[in-house]
């Protein structure tokens, strides 16, 4: 934070409050908002002058794996691939990492857009490196493909593995692909391996990228049940990051959380898993699985079980929920005790969506973290939605519909899934491709904003432009009322300038 004094001043300064208020004369000092002018303001102080530029608060992503985003610029990553010659060429281009590590990670492999059409085998992948284990992941963070060093340690840990998702080819033999809760169990197996120092460097890569997409503020979903790493060396280390770093704890126990002084619980938590791995829990089968509804990681009484103790120790949780079946679920659960939503519980991805949860999930009061650029990625009746669920992808992320009914919908990236980049959310949102879906400009900014910041309970601090409230903003070329095409010119976290592209 700055302790200096300034005024900047802009063609159009937006509040991106509720009542949408607007000014061109800003004061910030220490740090904060102290006043808001529609004229300039005349104090003899620094004035910073933008009159053909427009100022909205910093944006917030509301779901982010800070750890996986910043991994990815360590460890390779993979989905411009469109073979699996190309994949085998990056391999063995990082086997200096895996020398050096002990281990080798790549991610965001898509076997849909390669020509083979499918994963590597862990024998394919031995050819490349046979000595360290090799974990690949595929893009939605749900499954993955190991090599046979890396399925001998897995298996090793736990030899009950192959009966908890692991693929088997005809002849009972394992092919190295890890689905459901055998993926899971190799994710967090090689999270061990990862080094504080290198996870460190991964928050600040993480944070840096954030910066560059005017992002101000992440909340981050971070650690497991077995991992009381990650999240801790977070807290311990939030002073030396660039921006704020909200923590969601991924484990169900209260007590960890409680010691830590958290006041927040989960993150992606699975209740389901994703359509791209035909984990993601159906109503209706997979249109291009006839014999698969997907997986509940969960039961009704242990999700129950969870929901009243963190809500009884005043604790805000969220969970992932992608499927119907899986939303559905968690909406059945909070509808048998939660009379309102003062904890402000939330449902991260909360994707597939019936008129019946639309409203349900409204009475409740839950709010919805969705991530936007999932549909320009995947939506559409030529991608992989339509793929996975036929007509059904008409009804994926109905954004209107759900702020029609009153449910708050927070945007966010799940980076590394998709790339932090709030303003391909907002582009998306606003253009769908089942155009019914589609919102305002801006409804689409709340999202990533002012709903951002109460999605935390922290609209007294960030998500607007209001006196008092820290100097998080973002200058932008384009009027963002007028245009979902902008370019970010600039980015203020409390006061200071992070980010200058003019």
């Amino acid at each position: 934070m700055t302790n200096q004094s300034y005024i900047i001043n802009a063609k159009k300064i937006y509040s991106l409050d509720s009542d949408n208020h607007s000014y061109q004369s800003m004061l910030i000092k220490n740090g904060r908002i102290k006043e808001l002018s529609n004229l300039p303001l005349p104090y003899n102080i620094e004035q910073i002058s933008h009159p053909d530029k427009y100022i909205i608060p910093g944006f917030i992503d509301s779901h982010t794996h800070i750890l996986g985003t910043g991994m990815q610029k360590i460890f390779p990553e993979v989905s411009g691939i469109e073979s699996l010659e190309q994949l085998f060429d990056i391999i063995a281009a990082a086997s200096y990492l895996a020398r050096q590590y002990k281990f080798l990670l790549i991610y965001n492999f898509q076997p849909d857009k390669i020509k083979e059409k499918r994963y590597p085998t862990q024998n394919e992948l031995d050819t490349v490196i046979k000595d360290y284990p090799v974990l690949l992941y595929r893009i939605d963070g749900h499954s993955g493909v190991l090599n046979t060093k890396g399925l001998e340690e897995i298996i090793a840990a736990d030899n009950k593995v192959l009966e908890n998702g692991a693929e088997l080819d005809p002849y009972q033999e394992p092919t190295g692909v890890m689905r459901g809760k055998a993926y899971e169990f190799t994710a967090r197996h090689f999270n061990k391996k990862i080094h504080p120092e290198i996870r460190l460097q991964a928050f600040i890569k993480a944070c840096q990228l954030a910066i560059q997409a005017g992002v101000t503020t992440l909340v981050t979903m971070l650690g497991t049940e077995v991992d009381n790493i990650t999240c801790e060396l977070l807290l311990e280390n939030q002073v030396k990051l660039p921006i704020d770093v909200i923590p969601f704890y991924q484990t169900r126990d209260i007590n960890r959380i409680q010691k830590l002084g958290l006041p927040r619980i989960g993150g992606c938590i699975l209740v389901d898993g994703s359509y791209g791995s035909h984990t993601a829990a159906l109503t209706e089968p997979y249109a291009d699985k006839p014999d698969n509804k997907g997986i509940l990681y969960l039961s009704d009484q242990t999700l129950e079980e969870f929901y009243r103790a963190a809500d009884a120790n005043n604790l805000q949780t969220a969970v992932h929920a992608i499927g119907d079946r899986a939303i559905e679920q968690v909406v059945r659960v909070f509808e048998k005790f939660l009379k309102d939503n003062q904890k402000r519980h939330r449902i991260e991805h909360c994707e597939l969506l019936s008129d019946n949860l639309i409203k349900r999930i409204a009475d409740l009061g839950l709010i919805a973290c969705v991530q936007p650029a999932f549909e320009h990625y995947w939506g559409g009746s030529d991608k992989m939605y339509a793929e996975r669920l036929g007509l059904r992808w008409q009804n994926t992320n109905p954004f209107q519909k759900m702020i029609e009914k009153g449910i708050i919908i927070a945007g966010g990236s799940d980076a590394p899934i998709t790339p932090i980049n709030p303003l391909l959310g907002i582009r998306t949102a606003t253009d769908m491709r089942n155009s019914e879906n589609s919102i305002s400009l801006w409804h689409a900014l709340r999202m990533f904003t002012y709903n951002g910041a109460y999605a935390v309970k922290m609209e007294n601090q960030i998500g607007s432009l209001q006196l008092g409230l820290k100097a998080d903003f973002v200058i932008l070329e384009h009027d963002p009322l007028q245009t979902a095409n902008n370019k970010i010119r600039q980015a203020y976290k409390e006061g200071t300038l992070l980010l200058n592209n003019i």
